[in-house]
């Protein structure tokens, strides 16, 4: 695109927007959600514009901006105590396959068995409002999860209890 048709730069760097889909479509904002949600009230040829709209502008839904709407990230976070180990590829590979199969994102990271690394690590997946976290325990004190466990993340220590 020559420089002198470029978007400004958004917040969002240089990603369209609904709002861009929604110029190129001729349509609404809120129309362009319903068809990016899959939600009704659109007609077949409405949602056909939106719909190459989107193709055409390489538009991705933003799941931030999601997430502060509807509160819920569909994101499981997953904290192994060491990637290398053959015990925990079947084990992530099976807590995939859940979270997948309830339209949830999987995160994980490996402690590498340090207490203080699998606190940050835990921690780090709750700020980023992971739904639910699954922990294979390193250190024994996890009162720091405590407050997240309160505000309602799911959590579930696995191989050996929390301590």
């Amino acid at each position: 695109m020559p420089e002198t048709q470029r978007r400004p730069e958004s917040r969002y760097g240089n990603r369209p927007t609904m709002k861009d889909v929604a110029a190129r479509a001729g349509v609404g904002l809120k129309t362009v959600s319903r068809v990016v949600n899959g939600e009704p009230g659109v007609t077949p040829e409405t949602e056909r514009r939106v719909q190459e709209s989107i193709d055409a502008l390489g538009f991705r839904r933003n799941d931030s901006a999601r997430v502060l709407r509807k509160g819920r990230t569909a994101s499981i976070g997953l904290v192994l105590e060491d990637l290398a180990d053959p015990f925990y590829g079947p084990l992530s590979r099976a807590v995939e396959e859940v979270a997948r199969a309830h339209g949830a994102l999987l995160i994980n990271g490996s402690s590498a068995e340090d207490p203080d690394r699998e606190q940050e690590l835990a921690l780090a997946l709750c700020a980023r409002r992971v739904d639910g976290l699954v922990v294979i325990p390193a250190g024994d004190d996890h009162r720091y999860l405590e407050p997240e466990i309160r505000a309602g993340v799911a959590t579930v220590f696995v191989d050996r209890p929390a301590g």
